[in-house]
């Protein structure tokens, strides 16, 4: 029976259950359970580093709004220290590469200052990344979670769109950090896309399914306006895995036509930029906005990374470095070879092991949530965007970005839930086989008064 009444408590583990509970922890996600402190600093930091209202609210951009993130973030950490029970592989994984990364900014042959100054900038993201693992303990803070960086997002496109600016016939953003370039805006993009679809087939009402399908079709037209051919490919890619996963598996097939309806309408209105860009990738004939000379940079960027990585295969130039040994002051355009020829081929291992584990967190998410659909549609979505993330890193620089963290973190919290889930409700049928298989008490059981045997003297 103990397994039953620990089922019956609420999933924020307010002592008592549910019976106990205030009638405000029905509605207030975050209420219960410890960490709240965490959570809310968690919620601030994420609101600030995905939105940044710095940019585009008028009276913010003096403000130290980064600090206070960061600041936010360490006080998030500090809050949820004492509830650390287990060490995700993922967050040993992203402390050894931070490692990794400070070693080969010390010893940097080319400047040491701009790396550990690079490394420190990065190494934030560890704080973050720790909360989310030891904060978002059930499925509507991570949901709140989620939904804060894609409705972000999803503002970020509508503000680019509003006062982004054509560059060559490609939308240029106008925000700082990684909106700047509209190759790192589009993937971004992307990769909030099936996050976006998942919030939408979660929403309840029609209201809430019309919001986030016109945030999916601005996003993806502001994705074909940047012009940008690695964000088209990973759309394509995370499209397809989503129409495989929540429309042909998941047995929706209006969303087959939905999708296809949109494809259409967004691409009459904005895809000859990116068509001519493609076509342009392998005809100097057809170079729309210097696609052919971009393309042919980017393999020299490419194979000059390699060769640094050969050169540096221990801890590499450090973090920041490459553009200055890239021979015209560009990043690698890949992740892979970017972090190799900046931290070293160790680092490149753990910066793989570190995408892997938010893979294996799926698949066990996935089978411990048989019968818990939220979860699944969560697994399912997060499985797209970080496969569009892994095949996007082939073409841009992202491996020092927050948000493929972000969606490792996010994995974490999920296979932690599900897990727990898991086991409650494992516990829960033993309980109850138990008690059915237990022989029924005749009537003079029922009856039967204990007996007391005479004390001894």
């Amino acid at each position: 029976m103990d397994a039953v009444n620990e089922l019956s408590r609420n999933e924020w583990d307010i002592p008592g259950g549910a019976a106990t509970a205030s009638a405000s922890a029905a509605w207030w996600p975050i209420s219960g359970g410890g960490l709240v402190g965490g959570y809310l600093a968690l919620l601030l930091f994420m609101l600030i580093y995905c939105a940044r209202p710095e940019d585009w609210i008028p009276g913010l951009s003096n403000a130290p709004l980064a600090k206070v993130a960061g600041t936010l973030a360490f006080l998030a950490l500090l809050f949820s220290l004492r509830h650390i029970r287990r060490v995700p592989r993922e967050i040993v994984y992203l402390a050894l590469l931070i490692g990794q990364l400070f070693l080969a900014s010390v010893l940097s042959p080319v400047w040491r200052g701009g790396a550990v100054q690079a490394t420190l900038d990065f190494s934030k993201v560890f704080l973050a990344v720790a909360v989310v693992a030891v904060a978002v303990n059930s499925l509507r803070r991570l949901r709140l979670l989620i939904f804060t960086q894609a409705g972000s997002i999803a503002v970020i496109a509508a503000v680019t769109l509003w006062k982004g600016r054509s560059l060559l016939g490609r939308l240029n953003g106008v925000l700082g950090g990684p909106y700047g370039d509209p190759n790192d805006l589009a993937l971004i993009l992307v990769i909030t896309l099936p996050l976006c679809l998942a919030l939408l087939l979660l929403a309840r009402g029609l209201f809430g399914k019309l919001v986030w399908a016109t945030a999916i079709a601005g996003m993806a037209y502001t994705i074909l306006l940047t012009g940008s051919r690695g964000g088209f490919l990973v759309l394509i890619v995370t499209s397809a895995m989503c129409i495989w996963s929540f429309a042909i598996r998941g047995r929706r097939p209006y969303l087959v036509a939905l999708v296809a309806a949109l494809a259409v309408i967004v691409s009459v209105s904005s895809a000859s930029m990116i068509i001519g860009r493609l076509k342009g990738t392998f005809d100097a004939s057809q170079d729309v906005a210097a696609a052919y000379a971009s393309g042919q940079a980017r393999q020299q960027l490419f194979w000059r990374s390699v060769e640094v990585t050969k050169e540096n295969p221990l801890f590499g130039v450090g973090p920041g470095n490459f553009v200055q040994l890239s021979g015209d002051w560009h990043v690698a355009h890949n992740s892979y070879t970017q972090m190799s020829s900046e931290g070293g081929i160790p680092a490149l291992a753990l910066y793989l092991l570190i995408l892997g584990s938010g893979f294996k967190n799926l698949r066990a998410a996935k089978r411990f949530a048989i019968r818990q659909r939220e979860t699944l549609l969560l697994a399912k979505a997060l499985h797209a965007s970080l496969l569009g993330f892994v095949v996007g890193s082939f073409f841009l620089t992202q491996n020092y970005s927050y948000f493929p963290y972000f969606l490792i973190a996010y994995t974490t919290a999920l296979f932690t839930i599900s897990e727990k889930s898991d086991g409650a409700r494992r516990a829960v049928e033993a309980a109850r086989q138990t008690i059915a298989t237990r022989p029924p008490r005749t009537a003079e059981q029922e009856f039967e008064m204990p007996s007391f045997s005479p004390q001894t003297q």
